[in-house]
């Protein structure tokens, strides 16, 4: 039997229990750490438009103007994934967040969007 090492994708810890299964089988994993922002979290996930890192590219690429269809082009989520994203008020960017550069722009722009 294998032991796979879990840690929290927000804070790192190691202080992980498992926490249920998904409707698909996946198994769910929670932090115990009382400092953590995200406590229930998976290892892969399967419908990668809940992943936070593709809802902050989504908020990012509409501030640089890239339209609901074109980032559903860029990053192959569904259209209902980016309204559902934008009308929730994702939160904003930390200040290096804030400082990196324009990521999925030119993607933006080569998929037909105006960019400005």
């Amino acid at each position: 039997m294998a032991v796979v090492p879990v840690q929290c994708p927000q804070c790192h810890g190691i202080s992980v229990v498992k926490y249920g299964k998904q409707t698909n089988g996946t198994q769910r994993y929670r932090c115990n750490d009382p400092d953590c922002t995200r406590r229930i979290f998976l290892l892969r996930y399967h419908h990668t438009g809940r992943l936070p890192e593709i809802k902050q590219r989504i908020v990012d690429l509409t501030l640089n103007g890239c339209g609901v269809r074109d980032i559903v082009r860029v990053l192959r989520v569904s259209s209902a994934t980016v309204i559902q994203t934008l009308k929730k008020g994702h939160r904003p960017p930390t200040a290096q967040q804030a400082n990196a550069p324009n990521v999925g722009l030119e993607a933006c722009q080569r998929a037909g969007g105006s960019g400005n």
